[in-house]
């Protein structure tokens, strides 16, 4: 038997039976052991019927085998569909750590390292998505949870370096360990780092998987990091905080949970209802986009990429907003109305479809959860090509709030559906993100300390071209992130300077 990379000693070629076994386990959050030489199962209500049961005498044998090798997983549950994508995505990309969630935390104060150090570790024990892998067992991707374990906190002191070597020291450190790739089927799916640079001066680098942790999970992940600091603080170490020390309620569900209720909810009429939707929504669309690159698109993706950003000044920003109320729209569908009309102008194509990224948090429970609950929701913009400017917001205001009623509809299933429709060789879907940043600048509070959190932009790239739009009490910045493979700078940023010109013309009150 060996240690295999899915999950356990499971043989050096396991029957496909067996292999399919252990996975419809895990999904179900089955929890098998062995008790004097006997297979024991602990299992949720009505999550072992008579068909299971038979499978599992079966292959008693090889499970118990699996078990005395394997290691010890807390729970498991099955992937949910932005993790099935997702972790897709990783394995075929030439540049996974694209998908690291990095964030630089300056830290001025008397910094307690070991009650940190425990809070990370704490934090894992409650959000329980932080301490998970992606394991997959034939045909089915799970999360398993593995039990609460103290979380790495290298400590590298630079206080004896000069200012200069300092400052390119701490650098390269951030960029080194924000860009090194996860194991997807090693937990724990994030990394901390603190460097020390001066007596009262620190810098925290936190790095968690896209897979496990989307913006708005990133926010309530240092929320509560904050709060289990505090409490760590006032318990002695090496104890960890307690979620009713910091000041938290247990979660009503775990992100595996989210896992089973995706499952179960997209099955019977209301996924027949929103594949009826989308299927009518992308009738005829042209999926692809013909881009003008700077040079041919390679077979495959390097993954490198570049950034540039231009700024929405505050008086334009103004102008959108009265033009949204005007058209009883939002200011995202006129940003995104005049993207629309500048990808309409590279193209040449009147129609033109992106992918937006939105929050997918449907249920109020979901809200408190740590996890990736995003979901890329294709719009098709330009169907009412050759009107005036509000009526094109208008459109693509329905098409948005159209897109939001039926979000809980995967795009791996919308494109799933349109299996064998798109002609052979176009670039897959989507080539083209774009998302709006509301949920405003993330923050940690550590009590006694001044603490300033910044996103680490790496030099990668996971699709063609992402827009991010973020407000700020100065407007709105801009920052177009790009495949170097396909696009030159100077390319970016003169589509950054057409995409505001033209939405101040389009916005314009003579014009509107």
């Amino acid at each position: 038997m060996r240690n295999d990379s899915r999950g356990g000693a499971i043989g050096t070629e396991p029957p496909a039976d067996l292999v399919e076994l252990i996975g419809d386990v895990r999904a179900l959050d089955i929890r098998l052991s062995q008790v004097d030489g006997s297979l024991r199962y602990d299992a949720p209500p009505n999550a072992v019927g008579d068909d299971l049961l038979a499978r599992l005498r079966q292959h008693k044998p090889a499970l118990l085998a699996w078990l005395a090798d394997g290691p010890v997983v807390e729970s498991s549950g099955p992937a949910t569909y932005s993790q099935r994508r997702m972790h897709a995505q990783c394995l075929a990309s030439a540049a996974p750590a694209g998908f690291n969630v990095a964030q630089r935390i300056a830290i001025t104060g008397a910094l307690d390292v070991d009650a940190l150090r425990r809070a990370v570790t704490a934090s894992t024990g409650r959000q329980s998505a932080l301490r998970s892998r992606l394991v997959a067992y034939g045909r089915e991707l799970v999360q398993e949870v593995m039990p609460v374990a103290p979380v790495g906190l290298p400590l590298t002191d630079l206080r004896e370096l000069p200012p200069g070597e300092r400052s390119r020291t701490t650098a390269d450190h951030l960029r080194r360990h924000a860009a090194e790739p996860f194991d997807l089927a090693v937990a724990p799916l994030l990394r901390t780092v603190l460097l020390r640079q001066g007596e009262q001066e620190w810098v925290l680098l936190l790095v968690v998987h896209h897979i496990v942790v989307d913006g708005w999970g990133l926010d309530v992940l240092l929320r509560e990091l904050g709060r289990f600091y505090r409490a760590a603080v006032r318990v002695p170490g090496p104890r960890l905080p307690t979620e009713a020390e910091a000041g938290l309620v247990p979660l009503a569900v775990t992100y595996a949970d989210v896992g089973r209720w995706q499952r179960e909810h997209l099955s019977g009429t209301r996924r027949d209802q929103l594949r009826a939707y989308w299927r009518a929504a992308l009738a005829d669309a042209p999926m692809s986009l013909a881009l003008p690159y700077d040079r041919p698109r390679p077979q495959r993706l390097s993954g490198r990429g570049g950034h540039v950003s231009v700024r929405i000044p505050q008086e334009l920003t103004a102008e959108v907003d009265a033009l949204a109320r005007e058209c009883g729209a939002t200011s995202f569908t006129v940003l995104l109305s005049a993207f629309g009309n500048l990808l309409t102008r590279l193209t040449g194509q009147r129609e033109t479809v992106i992918a937006c990224n939105i929050a997918g948090r449907v249920r109020r429970e979901h809200e408190a959860v740590v996890g990736a609950f995003t979901n890329n929701v294709a719009l098709r913009l330009g169907r009412g090509a050759g009107g005036t400017f509000a009526e094109a917001v208008q459109e693509t205001s329905r098409t948005f709030f159209g897109a939001l009623d039926h979000q809980e509809y995967p795009l791996s299933l919308v494109l799933a559906d349109r299996a064998g429709l798109e002609p052979a060789g176009v670039p897959p879907f989507p080539q083209v993100v774009v998302v709006m940043q509301t949920q405003g600048a993330p923050v940690l509070e550590l009590p006694g300390l001044v603490t300033r959190v910044q996103d680490i932009v790496l030099d990668t790239t996971t699709t063609d071209l992402f827009l991010i739009l973020t407000p700020d009490p100065d407007g709105i910045e801009v920052l177009l992130a790009f495949s170097t493979d396909l696009f030159d700078t100077a390319t970016m940023e003169r589509w950054a300077t057409a995409y505001v010109e033209s939405l101040s013309q389009a916005v314009s009150p003579r014009t509107s």
